[in-house]
């Protein structure tokens, strides 16, 4: 079958993002010279695990400091702290003192720091601002440091308004559970096939280490996830729960990138992680699910196992009057033992790497051919078009990364960041 080229523009929308931490209010200066300044990198969140940390700089070294704050400032006025006093009161009545810690820096001069976990402070007294502190309420926190050649309450700081913000843990590699996506183990297995029968070889057969867990997508992205994130459809065979074909290689790399920066915004995506596509040695290994054989049903593959359009073994089609059989809704066929569909037929899916051929010498661990040799890239997993010879676990073909076809779509992985 001829690949059919199409050409789509897609526009990026950046998305929302959480207020920033808002400073407020005017330090004030004292004896010293020295002008404290509070800064907050991240609004407070439920989980405890965003690292609100909430930092004064510019203190007289070896002071101590004291940060107190106020959860209503609605309606107040900054007024001075004192008579004659260069500092404001940022923090309406009633304020509450959070606790005194040393600043460190060198006596005398103005490099003193010290910091207080917002989200630990807030995970271990859950009820210091109300029983509970509900989503977008507000706090709002000064520091002052003391000076004993100053008036009794000089020495404040700016102030930070801190909006609380909903949030959840990111995903733990090995151990959270996500929609749509199948947890995948580290682990060895031994890649390609010495083939035998109607079935190809691809070898050596070699020893993989993956050394990492990731998760997979249960199933190829289908049109309706596709056009949802990228705005269109570019499918010859439409269906909202198909899988989205006529894709490129590109057009995949564009899906997973948009993608990134959606999950990113919402939290769910662990540090050093993103979507992309799978390595060839992900994919074989999830296909696997610790099976040896051709297939990961066993040493054939039948018509009702998976959507391909025939076996040359048995000299059978798939389809009466052996006609197309065309792309089927996701999920139609069993899932493999790790839970993954349709790894074997429906469509052939875009792998990350350049093809090369395997040698002895290939990585033993987290292979990732990205070394600019090749222009084309890994395609696995069989398709509609294609008898099941084509569809075997260890099968691998390539293409030009323009290529699109109704053959060829796509499955996302959320995995390391790979660096070529």
């Amino acid at each position: 079958m001829t690949p059919v080229r199409l050409i789509a523009v897609v526009v990026l929308v950046p998305l929302a993002s959480a207020q920033a931490p808002t400073p407020y209010c005017t330090a004030g200066t004292s004896t010293t010279g020295c002008t404290p300044s509070i800064t907050a990198n991240v609004q407070p969140n439920t989980w405890n695990s965003s690292g609100c940390l909430i930092t004064t700089t510019g203190v007289p070294g070896q002071r101590q400091g004291v940060l107190f704050y106020g959860a209503d400032n609605s309606g107040f006025t900054p007024p001075p702290w004192g008579v004659g006093s260069t500092s404001y009161r940022c923090v309406a009545s009633p304020t509450k003192r959070l606790r005194s810690m040393g600043s460190g820096g060198i006596p005398g001069q103005c490099n003193g720091t010290y910091w207080v976990s917002w989200d630990g402070f807030q995970a271990a007294n859950p009820t210091a601002l109300g029983n509970p502190w509900m989503v977008g309420d507000s706090v709002f926190v000064q520091s002052w440091y003391r000076d004993s050649l100053a008036a009794k309450g000089s020495n404040l700081s700016n102030a930070v308004e801190l909006s609380y913000v909903l949030g959840s843990p990111p995903p733990m590699p090995c151990a959270s559970t996500l929609p749509g996506m199948v947890a995948i183990p580290a682990g060895t297995f031994h890649m390609g096939s010495t083939g035998g029968g109607p079935y190809f070889a691809f070898g050596p057969v070699h020893q993989v280490t993956i050394s990492y867990c990731f998760w997979m997508g249960e199933t190829e992205v289908t049109q309706a996830q596709y056009s949802a994130l990228m705005g269109t459809n570019p499918s010859w065979f439409q269906g909202a729960n198909l899988p989205v074909e006529q894709v490129d290689w590109a057009d995949a790399q564009a899906y997973c990138a948009l993608l990134t920066v959606q999950q990113s915004a919402l939290g769910n995506i662990p540090a050093g992680y993103h979507y992309r596509l799978p390595t060839e040695a992900e994919w074989e290994y999830a296909c696997r699910s610790t099976t040896t054989t051709e297939f990961n049903v066993g040493a054939n593959l039948l018509c009702s196992e998976a959507q391909i359009d025939g076996h040359l073994q048995s000299n059978s089609c798939c389809a009466p009057g052996c006609a197309y059989v065309l792309t089927a809704p996701v999920g139609t066929y069993a899932p493999n033992a790790w839970g993954l569909y349709d790894m074997h037929g429906n469509v052939f899916e875009w792998c990350l790497d350049e093809y090369k051929d395997y040698s002895l010498s290939a990585p033993a661990t987290d292979p990732f051919v990205n070394i600019g040799t090749s222009d084309d890239r890994i395609l696995r997993g069989g398709a509609w078009g294609y008898v099941a010879e084509f569809a075997t676990s260890a099968f691998r073909t390539s293409y030009p990364p323009p290529t699109q076809s109704s053959l060829f779509g796509f499955r996302v992985v959320l995995a390391p960041i790979l660096v070529p």
